[in-house]
């Protein structure tokens, strides 16, 4: 079985050789590939559809998994709503980044960070608008705020002397 760095680089590989695809405007492969993928989102539908059936309990470990949970994304048969999606992949950046989901709309979410030192206020916000966007697809804007930490003054500034 793939491992999940694994399963993320090929899933990388895979978005940029469909964008060369797309850009080199091959009609016939582009329409064979859409096929393909609808094919496979029919039978991955009623896969879903058996599972949910059967064992209901299954369908949390089928979207917790990496790979399986990027294809139920992209048929659109995720059985968890995109906030609940958002907060947990949130609760996974932790301790390195502490962000909260502050608002959401059907197309637009705000996220709070706090804890972040200036110098890496750029690297988190790029590191949760990426997070949004892969377990959320459906979302379209991404607003992220920082919640600065209060300055530290030392006790002996403000004593009087």
């Amino acid at each position: 079985m793939w491992d999940v760095e694994r399963v993320r680089r090929t899933l990388a590989e895979l978005d940029g050789r469909l964008a060369e695809l797309s850009e080199r405007a091959d009609a016939v492969a582009l329409d064979a590939v859409r096929t393909l993928v609808d094919v496979y989102g029919e039978a991955l539908a009623r896969v879903t559809a058996l599972i949910e059936k059967a064992a209901p309990e299954v369908s949390d470990a089928l979207a917790d998994d990496e790979l399986v949970g990027h294809l139920l994304l992209v048929h659109d048969l995720h059985p968890h709503e995109p906030e609940t999606r958002i907060r947990r992949a949130l609760a996974d950046l932790r301790p390195r980044i502490v962000a909260e989901l502050t608002d959401y709309a059907d197309d637009g979410v705000t996220v709070a960070i706090e804890g972040v030192a200036r110098s890496g206020v750029s690297d988190a916000t790029e590191t949760v608008e990426a997070v949004v966007r892969a377990v959320a697809p459906e979302v379209t804007d991404v607003r992220v705020r920082h919640r600065s930490e209060p300055a530290f003054v030392p006790l002996t500034a403000v004593r009087a002397r």
